[in-house]
């Protein structure tokens, strides 16, 4: 099937044109073929067709005719059906647009003769006028989008016709479209360009003065700077620059991929009066390449001579100097050597005439160690020249220079330059070519050492260098071609710093993320902070280091590589110990905010290392910019088999872990934990791993291993004769009990840590007991025994200050208040919980409370805001890794859709719960389900008595009495309306 809409709107199948009917069948194919591939749903279709008065039947037209476009366009025809409208699928090369939008991308992307033929093959595919004939504003605006680009394909295709010289051909195609639109002053300017270059200088005169008269006339305004720049080189009479003339630039041996963004930056500099620009950045990542493309983009408008000099500031050898610099660039401008002085000062002269006497000149110096290098070499003011100057360092200040730093390709340029050297071998493999340059840093001269070990293997797949890269077989900056290797490159950089200097950069190759903060730097550098501060700047200076923001500071991904393979074996393990004690403390210190029980947290030194905080808030925001880093460090603490730090990092980062739900890296974590303890053969150690460890395991719904680590921990502290860890040990079981639903194990597990912590004195741990004594009566529907236990619980955590205990308690204590029918104080002490979990930054606990509220909400007859409160729950734990709350707070929302007799919508929900509890263990929220779903059954007068028979049997499994679980699966009542 072959589709146009660059003219009059066509379907041609098996090459045969289908008769599309009418306007309005036209306008549903151009809307389908508009957004080819793309669902358009039928509210965009009513809109296409009767813009903002649509007839009542107006979706049932839309369906009528889309039923008979499929019978028109038969099987050949991709007209699909989705939930949301219509998609028209074309095939690869079916749609004319399709077709033009390729050809500008790939013009756009190339240059010379290449890029003109793209630009004429995506003219090619117009026309006439796109959607001819058809009526409405929605097509109208996308039919002037479509004539504007095709303007801007015209324009940028006339330009490229003069960069390569087909001046004639731009006069016999660009003339008539000016005749027609003399306010397009882009192709004004091509054609005045090629007028000129033709040596037709009267007609490129007249024409300008036609553009001035009908500027000033049409849009009240003067022509502009391009183009009057242009007027005066007319008028100076600068000629096409003969075929003999100077350029010395090195020729690219393969297109330069990318950084047009960065091209056109520096051209608008040029252009607008910058006549030196210095461009930096890290080792190998495409500079001098850069510049020279520069250089030959101003070739139109330098025609004088490019030169290029490699002043080899960062080389194996010394700097170029710049009395030899100029003897270089003398003898490239043709200077006889007898007439070139000796001395510096006496080749300065000779060479600001040179440059005076020439009609415009682009300088490439390469390469550049520092100012003092480039200073000498610049052009007098009255020269018409441009200085593009290199360098890895960001060198001193320079008159009038416009600086620019190069970052990493993108990954799609960085798959380009792959691309370059093995075709299609790429295309064919798409995912394993981004994974390769992005092991390269996507840096160019990595990836073109891959592409190069590639181009002489060609049996080798993309995949199995991707394998290769990923085992470090070998690492991409060991890599060589021909001598140059990115660690060559690198190495040169690293040997041009201080002592200090190289001993801070190669120990910063020991941290495990590529972002960090100057004290961790100062921690592997052992170092005060003020002094790291300028070590690091330095570093920066000279590319080795990046600072995207102030005071974060990044290493590329083979710098890290490389200064790693720098760290001798002396100073590595001290090194690595001061870096996991600086974010062990430091995370320690913010864990102390997050915990529960702040006096049960691990306690350091006083005087140690660690971060400043400006509050509790800042604390959580390090926590969260550092986890990649402190996961990495337990990591590598448990290989290298620095044991005691894995056991730390876990306990320090549960907190945080738990209440961000990264229960997943938690597992890993606590089983590196655990074995690290283990190797130590320290029972307190291995009892903290294991208790910790159990909670990951519960919030995983895994309450069988979290049982199991719960009973070795209580083996292991009364081994180690800690009895109030065997308080704190019988409160876990309870809750992991209370989870699974076994309830009554639960109130004995709650009741023997209340005698272990009376006896121990733990008041902490008593009252946290009590707390969860009171949470299990109130699901045995026991209400007088829970309201008495949370309300000695709270009134002791608030005398405790125990902030978070405080309000997990709280929240326990409005829920028995719900329980037993008052609702306002209930929801009085769930917001100031929701509030307490939300400061804490706990996305479950906040969402828990949420849903909670919903239900208060809900009592209270506010069936709406119950609704947005459950609503937001939902969405706050949609995309947590673990599913612990959620059936929970499905449960709550079915409830409340079924008081707003959206009885399908709560069915919908409650199997879900069902599912989730299905997975997770949770048999009360099973119960509750069940329930549930016999309340919505019988809001609609079906049959509930499966369901509520169902919910019974759980409940009593639970442990709940008789009574009590009768009550509970809602065989006493009825569900009544608020």
């Amino acid at each position: 099937m072959q589709c146009g809409v660059l003219g009059p709107v066509e379907v041609r199948v098996g090459g045969v044109p289908v008769d599309l009917g009418g306007p309005r069948q036209q306008l549903i194919v151009a809307g389908l073929l508009f957004h080819a591939g793309q669902v358009v749903t039928v509210a965009d279709l009513v809109e296409l067709v009767w813009d903002e008065d649509p007839p009542a039947t107006a979706r049932n037209q839309i369906q009528t005719v889309v039923y008979r476009l499929r019978k028109l366009l038969g099987p050949a025809g991709s007209l699909q059906t989705d939930p949301a409208g219509y998609r028209m699928v074309i095939p690869a090369g079916g749609l004319d647009l399709s077709r033009f939008r390729t050809a500008l991308a790939q013009a756009r992307a190339a240059d010379g003769e290449a890029a003109a033929a793209f630009y004429r093959e995506a003219l090619d595919e117009w026309r006439g006028v796109p959607f001819a004939g058809l009526p409405g504003s929605v097509v109208g605006r996308w039919r002037d989008a479509l004539v504007e680009l095709r303007w801007a394909a015209t324009e940028e295709w006339a330009d490229t016709l003069v960069r390569v010289g087909r001046h004639r051909e731009v006069v016999e195609v660009v003339a008539p479209l000016v005749a027609g639109d003399p306010l397009r002053e882009r192709l004004v300017g091509a054609l005045m360009a090629a007028l000129h270059r033709e040596g037709r200088q009267a007609e490129a005169l007249q024409l300008f003065q036609r553009t001035v008269v009908a500027l000033r006339e049409e849009l009240g305004v003067d022509p502009g700077p391009q183009l009057r720049e242009l007027h005066l080189e007319v008028l100076r009479g600068v000629a096409q620059a003969p075929a003999g003339r100077v350029n010395v630039l090195p020729r690219a041996v393969t297109q330069l991929r990318g950084r047009e963004q960065e091209t056109g930056r520096l051209l608008r500099a040029v252009r607008g009066g910058h006549r030196v620009v210095v461009v930096d950045g890290m080792a190998g990542v495409g500079k001098s390449a850069f510049a020279v493309s520069v250089a030959e983009a101003l070739r139109e408008e330098y025609p004088g001579a490019q030169l290029f000099v490699d002043l080899q500031g960062h080389s194996e050898g010394a700097p170029v100097a710049p009395v030899d610099a100029l003897g270089l660039l003398l003898a490239q401008l043709c200077e006889v050597p007898q007439r070139v002085p000796d001395d510096l000062a006496g080749r300065q002269v000779l060479w600001r005439r040179a440059l005076t006497g020439h009609r415009a000149v682009v300088v490439v110096l390469d390469n550049v160690a520092g100012a003092e290098q480039v200073r000498p070499l610049l052009p007098p003011v009255d020269a018409v020249c441009v200085v593009l100057v290199t360098s890895r360092t960001r060198i001193g200040p320079v008159d009038g220079a416009f600086p620019l730093s190069l970052e990493p390709l993108p990954v799609g340029d960085a798959v380009s330059v792959l691309r370059d050297a093995i075709g299609d071998r790429v295309d064919a493999e798409p995912d394993a070519a981004a994974e390769v340059v992005e092991l390269c840093g996507r840096l160019p001269l990595a990836v073109r050492l891959i592409a190069h070990r590639l181009q002489h293997r060609p049996r080798w797949s993309v995949s199995a260098m991707a394998e290769r890269l990923r085992a470090a077989d070998p690492p991409p900056i060991a890599v060589s071609a021909e001598g140059h290797s990115v660690a060559a490159a690198f190495d040169v950089s690293y040997r041009q710093l201080s002592a200090l200097e190289q001993r801070c950069f190669r120990l910063l190759g020991l941290h495990p993320a590529g972002e960090f903060e100057v004290w961790p730097a100062a921690a592997l550098a052992e170092v005060p902070v003020p002094v790291v501060r300028d070590l690091l700047d330095r570093l920066v200076e000279v590319h080795l280091l990046q600072e995207d923001q102030p005071g974060r500071y990044r290493l590329h991904d083979l710098l890290r590589e490389f200064a790693g393979t720098l760290v001798t074996a002396a100073e590595r393990p001290a090194a690595m110990e001061r870096l996991l004690d600086y974010y062990l403390h430091s995370a320690a210190m913010v864990n102390v905010y997050l915990e529960m029980r702040p006096e049960t947290a691990p306690r350091f030194p006083s005087d140690a290392f660690t971060r400043p905080f400006a509050g509790d808030r800042d604390g959580l925001a390090w926590m969260r910019a550092a986890w990649p880093a402190l996961v990495a460090l337990a990591d590598e603490a448990h290989r290298i088999g620095a044991h005691r730090h894995p056991v730390l990092l876990h306990r320090v980062l549960w907190r945080f872990a738990n209440n961000e739900a990264r229960s997943e890296i938690a597992e890993r974590l606590g089983q590196q934990a655990i074995a690290s303890a283990r190797a130590l053969g320290d029972d307190e150690l291995i009892a903290m791993a294991c208790r910790w460890h159990a909670g990951t395991m519960l919030r995983l719904c895994r309450p069988a291993e979290s049982i199991e680590h719960l009973r070795e921990a209580a083996a292991r502290y009364a081994a180690a004769g800690l009895r109030a860890g065997l308080a704190a040990i019988e409160v876990n079981l309870g809750v992991v009990c209370r989870a699974a639903g076994r309830l009554r194990e639960g109130i004995e597990h709650a009741r023997t840590a209340i005698a272990l912590s009376e006896e121990t004195g733990d008041h902490t741990t008593r009252l946290t007991a009590l707390a969860e004594l009171g949470s299990t009566h109130m699901l045995l529907g026991e209400l007088a025994e829970a309201r008495l236990a949370l309300r000695e619980s709270v009134i002791g955590m608030r005398r405790l200050g125990a902030t978070m205990q405080l309000a997990s308690s709280t929240a326990e204590f409005g829920r028995a208040h719900l329980a037993q029918g008052h609702p306002r104080v209930a929801f009085l002490l769930l917001r100031r919980a929701h509030r307490a979990y939300a400061d804490y930054g706990s996305v479950a606990g906040s969402a828990e409370m949420l849903s909670s509220m919903g239900r208060a909400h809900a009592v209270l007859g506010d069936l709406d805001a119950a609704l947005r409160c459950q609503l937001e729950a939902i969405e706050e734990v949609r995309d947590l890794p673990d599913r612990f709350f959620e059936a929970t707070i499905r449960n709550d929302l079915g409830a409340t859709l079924t008081l707003l007799d959206r009885t399908g919508e709560a069915i919908t929900e409650y199997e879900r719960a069902l599912l989730l509890t299905a997975r997770t263990g949770q048999r009360f929220e099973q119960a509750r389900a069940h329930t549930g779903i016999a309340d919505a059954l019988r809001r609609t007068g079906r049959d509930d008595t499966g369901q509520r028979a169902e919910a019974h049997a759980v409940f009593l499994e639970c442990g709940l009495s008789e009574q009590a679980a009768a009550r509970a699966a809602g065989l006493t009542r009825v569900v009544s309306v608020p």
